[in-house]
């Protein structure tokens, strides 16, 4: 993702959507700069600390291992409160990129204020898997099958990394959020969503400026 990227051939988007869109994703956008900023941070504190961890083995001072292991804390939970913020933003992106595919395709009206508040926010895993649900023949017409295809391969495994998710929670259902449920921790690996929410946008960008031309 590059940061705050100019948006080409949005006018088949309102434009409280088109804004949206934009804020969305450019939050997207610095929460990935900043999660690789925090975990090489959390990575260059643990070399220190092992450092300094050694060098002070059997000493009678350990101020240096001591501010380190406080500094290394710090670090962790600033890289969790990334991580929350990350799943928040790219899920909020993943649901709200597909539902303008999808009301692109179908030639629907715009969203309102109030449906784009609600779109933009964190959603439940089951709002997330019926996103993930959505074909590409459906949010694609017109496509290519090979573009279909692949489409299709990448958005099955996002759904399977949510079931995944969906069976940390003893609740069993899915009608819960992330963020409110399981530690930061636990989220796995966020890259492939940051990627698939970035798709995502780069696919409505390309049917609306295919469309333009029309």
């Amino acid at each position: 993702m590059e940061t705050h990227l100019a948006f080409p051939g949005l006018d088949l988007l309102t434009a409280d959507e088109a804004e949206a869109l934009r804020d969305l994703f450019c939050a997207c956008a610095d929460l990935h700069h900043e999660l690789r900023s925090a975990n090489a941070q959390g990575h260059r504190v643990d070399q220190l600390l092992g450092n300094a961890q050694r060098y002070g083995e059997g000493r009678a001072f350990t101020s240096h291992a001591d501010a380190l292991l406080e500094l290394g804390t710090a670090t962790v939970d600033y890289l969790h409160a990334v991580e929350s913020l990350a799943w928040r933003h790219t899920s909020a992106c993943v649901v709200f990129a597909t539902a303008l595919l999808e009301r692109l395709a179908h030639g629907t009206p715009g969203f309102s204020p109030d449906d784009l508040r609600q779109l933009t926010a964190e959603p439940t895993l089951s709002d997330l898997r019926a996103a993930l649900s959505m074909p590409g023949a459906v949010l694609l017409p017109g496509s290519s099958d090979g573009l279909v295809r692949q489409f299709d391969r990448d958005r099955e495994k996002m759904l399977i990394d949510v079931e995944f998710l969906g069976r940390a929670s003893p609740k069993g259902a899915l009608d819960w959020r992330v963020t409110e449920e399981l530690d930061a921790a636990s989220f796995g690996d966020l890259e492939p969503w940051f990627a698939w929410a970035d798709q995502l946008v780069s696919l409505e960008i390309v049917v609306r400026a295919r469309s333009d031309r029309r």
